[in-house]
């Protein structure tokens, strides 16, 4: 066996559940996986010479190859001169749906599979790669698909977080704990929009945004809960989509997702209003945005809020998708 391919789900966050971190635990979340857009990468450990190829337009991510690689071969005491890795899909990064993970994630899958590393966790590669030190809907859909809810991390002096940080600081943080992993009923439809618009916080600034937002408010954070447990939870379990996006508008307006939203470009809170005025039952925002969610019950219902929001004037280019849930994860396909 010389070559894998993987072509990975994306992620949507829905929203942080606890920045004040009274009761000891930091973070958690709620998220779900879609089929689309995709990264897909090969990778080979039979070339003559260590190769990265990818399209121009996929530059950006050449880094993180190297750099998640590397990690990889000298955790591992791997030989790297014979691997090649294509980069044949990608989607764009900081834009809320999680592609650096994904890709991360499959690269060091794709690696250890290669040298038939068979007993190596996906938790364990997620650290390795240093991701998940925020959210644990990424690194775990990446395995199982489906609707997860996440319980973050222990909190306090000397414990795995101390302060109110993103993942990009929080590398020494362990992957998210997974509390819980649901299948997001198959008639779901997502119209996921990627407005042309400023990325997503990231780097310094996202730091910055958590420095100066968090602890938020106790009963904030403690209705966060309450939504999720005992609306947006049974409602997915349910299929009752009005239920599951009251509770979702509901945590829009308080919270950490609240503040997300509040520092979005005009068009992005445009879109958020348009849902609302086209009076879909659910709708959100992913992450630090751009992206949104529009989500329908048919296929039907899908093209025509499709067309509906590529009329509207406010709407200015970008990228747009008509998204099926992903409950199963990472595909993965070997090629002798």
């Amino acid at each position: 066996m010389t070559s894998i391919k993987i072509t990975t789900p994306c992620r949507i966050h829905l929203s942080l559940i606890d920045e004040n971190g009274y009761t000891g635990r930091v973070d958690g979340g709620i998220g779900l996986m879609l089929d689309r857009p995709n990264v897909i990468l090969e990778v080979s450990n039979s070339a003559d010479e260590f190769k990265i190829e990818c399209h121009r337009y996929y530059r950006e991510s050449v880094h993180v190859i190297n750099e998640k690689a590397s990690r990889i071969f000298k955790a591992f005491n791997i030989n790297n001169k014979n691997y090649h890795f294509k980069l044949k899909r990608y989607y764009p990064s900081h834009v809320g749906l999680g592609s650096k993970t994904q890709l991360s994630l499959a690269i060091a899958f794709a690696i250890t599979r290669l040298k038939d590393l068979n007993n190596i966790s996906l938790q364990e590669l997620t650290k390795l790669v240093e991701r998940g030190g925020t959210s644990g809907i990424g690194w775990r859909g990446f395995e199982t698909g489906g609707f997860i809810l996440d319980g973050g991390h222990e909190f306090g002096k000397g414990k795995e977080k101390e302060t109110f940080l993103p993942s990009s600081a929080s590398t020494s943080a362990n992957p998210a704990l997974t509390i819980s992993r649901y299948n997001i009923p198959n008639n779901w439809r997502f119209v996921l929009i990627i407005p042309n618009v400023k990325k997503g916080a990231f780097g310094d600034e996202e730091v910055s945004i958590f420095k100066n937002h968090a602890p938020i408010p106790r009963n904030e954070v403690n209705e966060v809960s309450h939504q999720i447990i005992m609306k947006i939870l049974p409602a997915l379990i349910k299929n009752d989509l009005k239920c599951f996006g009251e509770g979702l508008k509901r945590i829009q307006s308080i919270g950490f997702k609240k503040i997300e939203i509040s520092l979005q470009h005009d068009i992005v809170k445009d879109l958020l209003k348009f849902f609302d005025e086209y009076g879909l039952k659910a709708y959100g925002m992913s992450s630090f945005g751009p992206s949104v969610i529009g989500i329908v019950e048919t296929d039907y219902e899908a093209e025509e809020l499709l067309k509906d929001v590529q009329k509207n004037q406010r709407y200015r280019g970008g990228h747009i998708y008509i998204c099926k849930p992903n409950n199963y994860g990472a595909k993965f396909e070997y090629i002798e």
